[in-house]
């Protein structure tokens, strides 16, 4: 009876020690993956949720992720929506525990100068806060080329006419935190 015990005692060793390596296989197998993914993929992952995101100028903006491209991000935010590029992001609070990856490069979303142009094309009056959180302009964009925009200036609660215009400003987009546009849904951009 005694052998009968020692070799359930080794064979419950031997099946315990069988599983420690699956699950070192398995957790090795996760790091792997997780290293794989970039921050744009676990916002993608964590699309419709309420996130805050801690910007370069320390503010902390909080967003409700509506899209999510390659280098930028867009949602609904208290004060209208927001659209910030990658590099704008010093940190984020919320559940980013999923991760959905594109699977083709252009499933990844349009360029931040495609967003630009679509902001153009809409004709939405912007404000677009510079990488110190100042104001940078309001107006609406009358061209984007491949790494700046022009911007007639106007107050945001007026439509672009001759007699509201202050000037035209170019912004190069690697001087831009954020840009907040009246209530709209980034999904049809």
């Amino acid at each position: 009876m005694r052998w009968n015990d020692l070799f359930a005692d080794l064979e419950a060793q031997l099946e315990f020690g069988q599983w420690q390596a699956v699950e070192q296989d398995a957790a090795e197998l996760t790091r792997g993956m997780w290293a794989d993914l970039s921050l744009m993929d676990r916002l993608r992952g964590a699309l419709g949720q309420q996130v805050r995101i801690v910007l370069q100028d320390g503010r902390v903006q909080a967003l409700e992720l509506r899209a999510v491209g390659p280098s930028w991000v867009g949602g609904s935010a208290e004060l209208g929506a927001v659209v910030l590029g990658r590099d704008a992001i010093l940190g984020i609070e919320g559940g980013l525990q999923r991760a959905t990856v594109p699977s083709r490069p252009l499933h990844a979303g349009p360029s931040m100068a495609s967003i630009y142009r679509a902001l153009g094309r809409r004709r939405e009056v912007l404000q677009v806060l510079g990488k110190h959180g100042e104001t940078l302009a309001e107006g609406t964009i009358d061209r984007v080329g491949k790494d700046h925009f022009d911007i007639a200036m106007h107050a945001r609660d007026e439509f672009r006419r001759g007699a509201s215009l202050r000037g035209v400003r170019v912004i190069p987009f690697e001087a831009i935190l954020l840009v907040r546009a009246s209530p709209m849904s980034l999904n049809d951009i």
